[in-house]
């Protein structure tokens, strides 16, 4: 059995050919938040066949409150049949938002020394992989680089779990002066950073870290300078929904098409209290940020 983002996920059918492992590959980790061994009684069970293409042709919701599916599938892989890794964080979040863990996508968390985290969000190529390798270019702990999941504890978010693989544009280094350590490189000669074996991260994801602002990013190399305009009211729930909510409602598209999942009482409710909480107890601390990503990421976080 795996955990993803916390949540407990069983495999059974044609699992002895390394489909499994596939879920704990370099690749599936950009997006499968803090993959590890599970414990306990799954939330998902996911029954696999083995076939040329990947379909889910069976789904059972809160059935003796587990999520139950049928797929057919090849061994995920990248660049060939990424689908099963998109469906398995579909799945994951769906299931982590009954209890609370709120699987937020296109998210970046940065641990600041202070011990409170910055939540960076933003839709793609807006600067949030950039921000995580400033981060660690000044030697901080980086909480998620993709999907980050969230839980309302006491009033306040934590941040508990996220993705560990940083894929991030090596022109960061010449735009901004600095230096970032790295593992390997994609086809496209984008860098990657496995942040599987940092311990203080692991640590801080263990006790959780609590969310001390929310940024929305807007940032690009060519900027010079950055500003700040503070989000209220309506516009702090109509944003966070579309970032709590995308990957349990299949926005992350993979092939053939993703699943359209029932959101119950029970994930309404959790999904209410993330936003009723992020709207009341955030006000003041979420912010849109325009401009350059090293002014961004100087006057936001705490050095």
């Amino acid at each position: 059995m795996l955990e993803i983002g916390r949540v407990g996920m069983k495999f059974l059918g044609d699992v002895d050919d390394g489909f499994v492992d596939a879920f704990r590959s370099l690749f599936a980790r950009r997006y499968l938040p803090d993959v590890g061994e599970g414990r306990g009684e799954p939330d998902v069970i996911v029954e696999r066949f083995k076939g040329q293409n990947f379909r889910v042709f069976g789904s059972a919701y809160d059935y003796m409150g587990q999520d139950k599916y049928k797929i057919e599938s090849p061994i995920p892989k990248a660049y060939g049949n990424e689908a099963p890794i998109f469906f398995i964080l579909q799945a994951a979040a769906r299931a982590g938002a009954k209890v609370g863990r709120i699987f937020i996508t296109d998210s970046v968390g940065i641990l600041q020394p202070n011990g409170k985290a910055v939540l960076f969000v933003g839709y793609p190529h807006t600067g949030k992989s950039t921000m995580s390798a400033l981060a660690i270019a000044e030697e901080l702990t980086v909480l998620s680089t993709e999907n980050t999941v969230v839980e309302a504890i006491g009033g306040e978010l934590f941040i508990t779990a996220g993705t560990d693989v940083l894929v991030y544009d090596p022109m960061v280094e010449g735009v901004y002066g600095v230096d970032v350590p790295y593992d390997t490189q994609t086809r496209s000669g984008y860098r990657i950073a496995d942040l599987k074996g940092d311990k203080r991260r692991k640590s801080a994801l263990r006790k959780g870290v609590p969310v001390d602002k929310i940024v929305v990013l807007h940032a690009a190399f060519h900027c010079h300078g950055a500003s700040f305009s503070q989000i209220r009211g309506r516009k702090v729930k109509k944003t966070l929904w579309y970032f709590a909510t995308a990957l349990m409602k299949g926005l992350d598209y993979y092939e053939p098409m993703p699943l359209h999942v029932p959101m119950n009482d029970e994930i309404n409710a959790r999904i209410r209290e993330f936003l009723e909480l992020s709207s009341k107890n955030y006000l003041g601390r979420m912010y849109e940020a325009f401009g350059s990503h090293k002014r961004i990421f100087h006057e936001t976080i705490e050095l």
